[in-house]
């Protein structure tokens, strides 16, 4: 039995639109107004949290722009249209569902998520395209307090799903170079469809 790990940002999911585009949809969601200085203290709030893996990062940007600018709305209701506007920004690779639907069937292969981000969030947004069913396990960076390329995202991915061998799909030298660093077989996704994963990861 094998284990292939899938990037899911800019892998199994991509967005169609900017990020800075989806946050602003937010906003515009809970107060009808997206200007580009609440959009920064957003990502200003965010990027004090994520890089490190500290608490709360989307709620930290809602209460910094909350408090830093004269944003008004609630930091929880800011919160939940930030999850809704990136959930709709994405779409599936297009060959995301079969790829990881035939991975599934296949009675030599289990199937998981490795993503840098939150697990509530990452879930989510999994779910919200219909991969999740495909998938035997999720490990998400803020499980271990580390992002890819650490290794402990790898090793928690390894306990997650025992497995004789692992290989790990994804965009980024982080999820290539941190699988290779941890003995796993790693391919690096260029865009367009998945194709042939095993083969890709020299497994047939």
């Amino acid at each position: 039995m094998r284990a292939i790990w899938f990037d899911l940002d800019g892998t199994l999911l991509h967005m169609e639109r900017d990020i800075g585009d989806a946050i602003a949809a937010a906003f515009e969601d809970v107060a009808g107004d997206a200007p580009d200085a609440w959009v920064s203290a957003y990502n200003e709030g965010f990027l004090e949290r994520f890089p490190d893996c500290e608490p709360e990062p989307y709620r930290h940007g809602a209460r910094y722009a909350t408090e830093t600018t004269d944003f008004d709305g609630g930091v929880e209701e800011l919160r939940d249209a930030l999850l809704r506007a990136e959930v709709e920004s994405l779409a599936p690779t297009p060959d995301a569902a079969d790829v990881l639907g035939t991975l599934a069937d296949s009675e030599h292969y289990r199937v998981g998520v490795l993503t840098n981000g939150h697990p509530e969030w990452q879930r989510e947004k999994l779910a919200a395209h219909g991969l999740d069913q495909y998938v035997d396990a999720v490990v998400a960076s803020y499980e271990v307090g580390h992002h890819k390329p650490h290794p402990a995202p790898f090793e928690r991915a390894a306990d997650r799903l025992e497995a004789g061998a692992y290989g790990m799909v994804g965009d980024s030298d982080a999820d290539v170079d941190g699988a290779a660093n941890v003995g796993w077989a790693a391919t690096r996704y260029e865009g367009g469809t998945l194709g042939d994963v095993p083969a890709a990861l020299g497994w047939e």
